[in-house]
């Protein structure tokens, strides 16, 4: 018996690049686990009245303590009707729980993954050394999610096989996933031609389009676009955002992320009088830069959100009828 229901189709976030002249996104962080749900649901809904094209999900380290990013992406295609890239990330993982985890993605009908190494769990420099049966780069990840798009999936020893050690290599067949695969971009990564390097590798294993880390600068987005080109790398890069409100904050930005936050915008942050002027600031800041990335011609933007989606919101929305 075949079961049929009305499920809204999904869209996938390369068809949504390759038909607007200019996408409008934003990402948000699952609450603490134990924390209020309800947050996450207002912030959803203020994006949605932008409206945006899409919304990310972000997929907490080991030992940050924010489960969701899977069935908050799902609620976000399913009750609100927005696109949903659903962030994974392959260091705290087998291969095998990776395929498993992605299946679980298939099954809820996620069509867009952001395939990303992850970000150490603050207080574990160790994060990033190798580990057995795992990925250690992102380019890895979109190789395997490709590969479940070509019906490529792993083998079980003793199962599929005789008993011996099978090939790494070796793969069974089964139903294709239809995976749109995205990953991240690191403009300020020095020596430039070795960021773009990261990019071309996972572009290779099946990237079709990339975020970048937050930036605050639009001269390192016009290099990296200008290496890009000249390497013949055409998908579509959106350039990632977050908008400083306060100075503390954007410091910590600096410290956490290695990003570079323009001293300009550090000091008008500390002469903020008061939370409002504080939020002008780094809107007006932000909306200077959107003008500029757009100008270089960034197919998009997209706003990462922390706490403050209304903030996020207006900044989107005044580049919406743009």
């Amino acid at each position: 018996m075949l079961y049929r229901y009305n499920v809204m189709p999904k869209t996938k976030i390369s068809e949504i690049l390759n038909t607007r002249a200019r996408t409008l996104s934003a990402e948000i962080i699952p609450p603490r686990n134990g924390t209020e749900t309800d947050a996450v649901y207002r912030q959803i809904g203020a994006l949605k009245n932008v409206p945006v094209d899409f919304i990310s999900v972000t997929k907490g380290a080991g030992g940050s303590l924010r489960g969701g990013t899977l069935p908050i992406a799902e609620l976000i295609e399913r009750q609100f009707g927005v696109a949903s890239l659903a962030h994974f990330t392959c260091r705290d993982y087998s291969i095998e729980e990776i395929e498993n985890a992605l299946m679980d993605h298939h099954y809820f009908g996620i069509k867009n993954i952001l395939a990303l190494r992850g970000d150490p769990p603050d207080g574990q420099p160790d994060y990033f050394q190798s580990k057995p049966n795992r990925h250690e780069y992102a380019w890895q990840l979109a190789r395997q999610i490709r590969d479940l798009n070509l019906g490529r999936y792993l083998v079980r020893e003793g199962y599929d096989t005789a008993p011996r050690a099978a090939p790494k290599s070796e793969k069974r067949k089964g139903q294709a996933t239809d995976f749109c695969i995205g990953v991240a971009a690191h403009p300020e990564h020095e020596p430039l031609e070795l960021a773009v390097d990261y990019l071309a590798k996972k572009v290779e294993m099946g990237a079709e389009f990339a975020i970048t880390q937050m930036i605050f600068s639009a001269e390192p987005y016009a290099r990296f676009m200008e290496e890009c080109a000249r390497r013949g790398l055409k998908i579509p890069i959106l350039p990632g955002l977050r908008i400083a409100t306060q100075k503390s904050a954007a410091e910590r930005m600096v410290k956490k992320f290695g990003v570079r936050v323009p001293q300009a915008l550090v000091d008008a942050l500390a002469r903020a009088q008061s939370d409002e002027e504080g939020r002008r600031i780094g809107l007006e800041f932000s909306r200077a830069l959107c003008e500029k990335l757009l100008a270089l011609g960034a197919p998009g933007l997209h706003v990462f959100v922390m706490n403050d989606a209304a903030t996020a919101a207006e900044l989107l929305r005044a580049f919406r009828a743009g």
